[in-house]
């Protein structure tokens, strides 16, 4: 059973988050606040705790452990800049509360990747903005296959596409068992999705992909490519 953290409490982070970041990016001269893109606000009003990341948005599931939904813009001008430096290692999210978080160690052993929700290659080009995809609230358990191929080639599409003109809207999706009965988990009682939504946006195009979390014959990204909806669908 969900237990909710208390409204004040709730606030109280809110505020504190606000602070951090003002604090944290004020330096980044190479980023803007990122601001939610508004047909994606849709999935952003049943978060638990919805995250300002300064370069993305995420909203976390408590009973999950994981995310739910990360937006961001891409900018051609700053994806041609390429990594600032090496790969961080994973950190824990200290913004989510103590008995919702998770950690690196949760992972080993498990049969599952520390998948990206937002791909570190998209989110490079600063110190503190690549150190921001390494946070453990933007992973979840994802099948190694689809980690490694198919959503890579869709990682890579969204860049391609915001590099080719000019700019991109990103949302990724994580769904998970409607019937939670249904849920299974890794270590620390960290949910396992059950498929991946990417939903890419640019001024001229609209691209819509959904991926299952299991092993898969066919990793052609055109394969996974679903009907989109209306606008920020």
């Amino acid at each position: 059973m969900k237990i909710k953290t208390p409204l004040i409490t709730l606030i109280a982070l809110a505020c504190l988050q606000i602070a951090l970041f003002a604090n944290a990016h004020q330096t980044d001269k190479v980023y803007t606040q990122y601001k939610l893109y508004p047909p994606f606000a849709k999935y952003f009003k049943h978060c638990d705790l919805k995250m300002n990341k300064f370069y993305y948005i995420n909203c976390y599931d408590f009973d999950y452990k994981g995310t739910q939904a990360v937006a961001y813009r891409l900018e051609a001008r700053i994806l041609k800049l390429g990594a600032v430096g090496k790969r961080p290692s994973f950190k824990a999210d200290n913004q989510v509360p103590l008995k919702y978080r998770t950690k690196t160690q949760d992972y080993t052993k498990s049969g599952f990747d520390r998948g990206h929700t937002l791909s570190n290659q998209s989110m490079n080009a600063t110190i503190d903005s690549q150190k921001s995809t390494f946070l453990m609230s933007n992973i979840t358990p994802q099948n190694p296959q689809i980690n490694r191929t198919i959503w890579k080639k869709a990682e890579d599409r969204e860049r391609a596409l915001a590099k080719a003109e000019g700019s991109a809207e990103v949302l990724n999706i994580v769904i998970y068992p409607k019937d939670k009965s249904k849920l299974k988990f890794i270590h620390n009682n960290i949910a396992i999705p059950i498929a991946y939504v990417k939903i890419i946006e640019t001024k001229d195009t609209k691209e819509c992909y959904e991926f299952p979390n299991h092993e898969v014959e066919n990793e052609s990204l055109e394969s996974y490519k679903v009907r989109c909806g209306g606008k920020g669908d």
